[in-house]
């Protein structure tokens, strides 16, 4: 996928209804978390910052009694779920949950739907949306839009009542397609804003110095000269020309030769055969500075100390664990709120689960030994 400074800017601020799909589109071509995920793929610091940040905020997991606890067709446990939670939550600043229910109207399944996949539905005249659509090519990667393919799933409702109504409408249970419970760190808009929204060009630089430090040290005339020779009488004496340049090149020479013939014999034999120097001046630190401030830029946006991204940061991080621990724990306590969140909307759901748990010690575990090890 590529992509450009034009697609990074102000995307996120266009949110706008789209009548023919039903839908509010998520950034300008409503492919805004497509972007958001190719461009933290294609940096170096931005991978490493969300990894971080994600299992800082999945700490140690859920107590030990719910870890394992199988919630959906797929086998994946309230771990995974908390995991890809986190990751979301830190990526998107939204998270997505997909609740299943039985005959009893119990939450029977949990799945969590990444941000690429579903868009909330039109809204009303008082702009209450109580639909989700689902879908898996809104960024038209696969091809153009089926509007046929897109998944209806109402909004998350506990209330009894309400669930049975959804399911008469379906027809049985066996049709209904259960609701969404959106969370996101911005309540009063259809779609939270990510942390890495104002510096979306941070993370595409990094990409492109790459791009610059790899072809230039891939060609970039290096080694290149220029021959100019006096012009062949036949096709066979330019070709036996040729294939002599050649050996004498080589099989393993890395350098290149371009020949021009001359329009016009002389009788100057310095104008004859006459090498010139093509090779330019490869500066693979010219990126450096801009690399730098960009590495800096995405650590302050994903809340992450440097130096657990870079250890070259800090001349005693060498020798100091205490440091080290330190950026961790400031790490851990930062994301707090967004770890709140995360728990109290398990919580919620498995208020409701079909088998008989006592949610009340349903905790994310507040341990930074065993965050230190995640980390």
């Amino acid at each position: 996928m590529r992509i450009l400074f034009s697609d990074t800017k102000h995307n996120i601020l266009s949110v706008k209804e789209d009548k023919r799909a039903e839908l509010m589109n998520w950034g300008l071509d409503n492919s805004f978390p497509s972007l958001i995920e190719n461009l933290f793929s294609m940096s170096v610091t931005g991978s490493a910052a969300l990894d971080k940040a994600s299992k800082a905020l999945f700490a140690g997991g859920v107590t030990a009694q719910f870890a394992e606890l199988q919630l959906n067709s797929e086998f994946h446990t309230l771990n995974d779920l908390l995991a890809e939670a986190s990751k979301q939550l830190i990526q998107q600043g939204n998270v997505f949950i997909h609740i299943g229910y039985n005959e009893l109207l119990e939450v029977a399944s949990l799945k969590v739907i990444p941000a690429t996949n579903i868009r909330v539905g039109k809204t009303d005249s008082k702009k209450y949306s109580g639909k989700f659509l689902v879908y898996d090519n809104f960024d038209k990667s696969k091809g153009k839009i089926a509007l046929d393919k897109f998944i209806k799933i109402d909004k998350y409702n506990p209330i009894k009542e309400v669930i049975q109504a959804q399911i008469d409408k379906a027809g049985d249970i066996s049709n209904y397609n259960g609701q969404i419970l959106h969370l996101k760190n911005e309540l009063n808009s259809v779609y939270g804003m990510p942390k890495v929204n104002s510096i979306l060009s941070e993370l595409l630089l990094e990409s492109n110095s790459q791009i610059f430090r790899s072809k230039g040290a891939e060609s970039g005339f290096l080694n290149t000269k220029l021959l100019v020779t006096k012009p062949f009488n036949t096709d066979y004496e330019r070709q036996a020309f040729k294939n002599q340049l050649n050996s004498l090149k080589g099989a393993n020479s890395t350098g290149q030769v371009l020949v021009l013939e001359s329009s016009t014999a002389t009788e100057d034999l310095n104008q004859q055969l006459k090498m010139e120097d093509l090779s330019s001046k490869f500066d693979d630190k010219l990126f450096q500075y801009s690399d730098l401030q960009a590495r800096n830029n995405i650590c302050i946006a994903l809340g992450v100390p440097k130096m657990l991204i870079d250890n070259s940061d800090s001349g005693l991080f060498g020798n100091s664990g205490e440091l080290l621990k330190q950026a961790r724990i400031e790490l851990h306590n930062s994301l707090n709120v967004e770890r709140g969140l995360l728990l109290r909307a398990f919580k919620m759901l498995l208020s409701n689960y079909k088998d008989e748990i006592n949610i009340q010690e349903l905790m994310i575990i507040d341990n930074l030994n065993l965050q230190n090890d995640a980390a």
